[in-house]
């Protein structure tokens, strides 16, 4: 890891009609950054850019809600965690052992549901901040994609405000206090409106690119000390071209285009293909419509009644003991699923048999399943998921 001057810290990460564009590192840490322009701005690869030259200057931690960073993790060294795979209190440990070590991390929170993403990112950040003040000196960059994901301006519903509380205060804390304790933070979001203004009130340094939504436009403007008419600016802009301004990078606001990446963005839009030519009799075999049709459960011996009847019928069905093991065992690696092979196997019984057990389950909405074959994949219903959110197991064994 390099070890520069203070005169040093500074990445190159863009150009601008006066020169280079480049970010002061220990004026980020001061006062933290928010990169924000709308889907195709080009704010993934923007933070890319930034982490491939500063990785070497601090311990960086990737937090990734859409598995867009894989290649750049292995390309700086970091380790991946994911977050299907560890528990809230193993990640809160992680990141305490990681800034012990200077350990370089990417967290991929890609598979879980919105609930469990926040949750397991309130923990990751939480750890950072309980780390012993003897070891503040081990700066961290923590790099935040997609942070209206963890720290939502407003609750989807009202079952989920709390989680949302609990993943605003704890980013919020993140920002706020983390200078102290040598935590450099970058947040990345689309929208503005989305992502918690508790949040973006602690971050001094922006880079700031398109934006189509009134909302947006409105708040990044704010930030920039745009007036109305240079508001519409934002509307323009190509792909990799932003606004900076900030103690970390330009005193007022100027525009700069990002410097190209070294690893390549994943998460790029996909260019433009047509579909394959296909005769009609082709696509209905590589479908398997066959399969559909001939496999659908008969109607008779579906379990279509409600209430204490259903239940009746359920528990008089020859499939209902086996059907019980299997949610039992998907509710051990819920929100996951798993193949009806890894339950046969699991389970002891033949595949018929767990074909039969859920088709009971699914008949009465306790799973989510695919059609009837080979390949058949199964998992809880989302009503059972969301009674079932804190489980450990990932696998079935």
């Amino acid at each position: 890891m390099k070890t520069p001057s203070h005169n040093a810290n500074r990445v190159p990460i863009g150009r601008h009609y006066a020169g280079t564009l480049e970010l002061d590192l220990d004026r980020l840490l001061a006062g933290r950054l928010l990169i924000q322009g709308t889907s195709g701005a080009g704010k993934s690869a923007t933070l890319r850019r930034i982490i491939e030259e500063a990785f070497e200057f601090m311990t960086t931690v990737i937090v990734d809600p859409e598995a867009e960073f894989g290649n750049l993790a292995a390309h700086i060294g970091a380790t991946t965690i994911k977050g299907t795979e560890i528990t809230a209190e193993g990640l809160g440990a992680a990141a305490l052992r990681a800034r012990e070590h200077r350990i370089p991390l990417h967290i991929d929170l890609s598979d879980l549901d919105p609930e469990q993403r926040i949750i397991k990112a309130a923990a990751f950040f939480a750890g950072l901040m309980s780390t012993p003040s003897d070891l503040w000196s081990n700066t961290m960059l923590v790099c935040i994609d997609e942070g209206h994901l963890l720290a939502p301006h407003l609750a989807g519903r009202a079952q989920d405000a709390e989680t949302r509380r609990l993943g605003v205060a704890t980013l919020t804390d993140l920002c706020s206090r983390g200078r102290k304790r040598g935590l450099a933070t970058i947040v990345a979001t689309q929208r503005l409106a989305k992502l918690s203004a508790s949040v973006t009130s602690e971050l001094l340094n922006f880079l700031v690119g398109l934006n189509v939504f009134d909302r947006d436009v409105k708040r990044a403007a704010d930030f920039l000390g745009f007036s109305t008419k240079d508001a519409d600016k934002l509307r323009t802009l190509a792909p990799g071209e932003f606004y900076a301004m900030g103690p970390a990078l330009e005193a007022s606001a100027m525009l700069a285009k990002i410097d190209p990446t070294i690893t390549k963005h994943t998460g790029a839009t996909p260019q433009l293909i047509g579909s394959a030519d296909h005769s009609a009799e082709e696509a209905e075999s590589l479908l398997a419509l066959d399969a559909m049709r001939t496999l659908t459960q008969p109607e008779k011996s579906r379990l279509t009644l409600k209430g204490t009847r259903a239940l009746d019928a359920f528990l008089l069905d020859p499939a209902a003991t086996l059907a019980i093991t299997t949610v039992q065992a998907l509710a051990k690696i819920s929100p996951n699923a798993t193949t009806c092979t890894d339950l046969s196997a699991h389970t002891g019984r033949a595949r018929e048999d767990i074909h039969d057990a859920l088709d009971t389950l699914s008949a009465i909405g306790a799973i989510e399943t695919t059609h009837r074959d080979d390949t058949r994949i199964a998992r809880l219903s989302a009503r059972l998921r969301q009674k079932n959110a804190n489980v450990d197991l990932v696998a079935l064994a």
